[in-house]
């Protein structure tokens, strides 16, 4: 079984939350042969602030950024 963990700052709406893990759950499994019944996605938030980054702790999270609208088109 794989497991998937994902952390990422507050924000976020459900429905991405859900498209994050479809487009996750669909990659691993192209790649690793196994069922979707067999992925185990966990997904954490947090304040910017837990996260650091090249020595700087992130803002919180602002919609829209380019940054999760890439990652979400490359899972589609």
């Amino acid at each position: 079984m794989s497991l998937i963990s994902c952390d990422m700052r507050y924000g976020r709406t459900d429905e991405q939350k859900r498209d994050l893990a479809a487009g996750l759950l669909r990659v691993v499994s192209a790649v690793t042969g196994e069922t979707k019944n067999d992925i185990f996605v966990v997904i954490r938030e947090g304040r910017g602030i837990n996260f650091v980054e090249h020595g700087e702790h992130l803002p919180e999270y602002v919609d829209g950024a380019a940054n999760d609208k890439a990652l979400i088109e490359r899972l589609k």
